[in-house]
């Protein structure tokens, strides 16, 4: 987990802070990026699987709509 630290403003300039903050930010994307396509080729290649995670959310769908 990438997290910005709230001193970090306050001991750098904001040149020095924004390449921090994006650095941070790119990798926290790109980490998130590997988990969800393995996530999602998870629930591609297996029916049962599939089935089970969305139904989770159809009863909510459901009533909201």
């Amino acid at each position: 987990m990438y997290i910005i630290r709230t001193n970090m403003p306050k001991n750098n300039s904001e040149k020095a802070f924004k390449v921090s903050y994006f650095d941070n930010i790119y990798d926290a994307l790109t980490e998130g990026l590997d988990q969800n396509q393995d996530f999602f080729s998870l629930l591609i290649g297996n029916d049962e699987i599939k089935r089970e995670v969305l139904g989770i959310f159809a009863e909510e769908i459901y009533k909201s709509l």
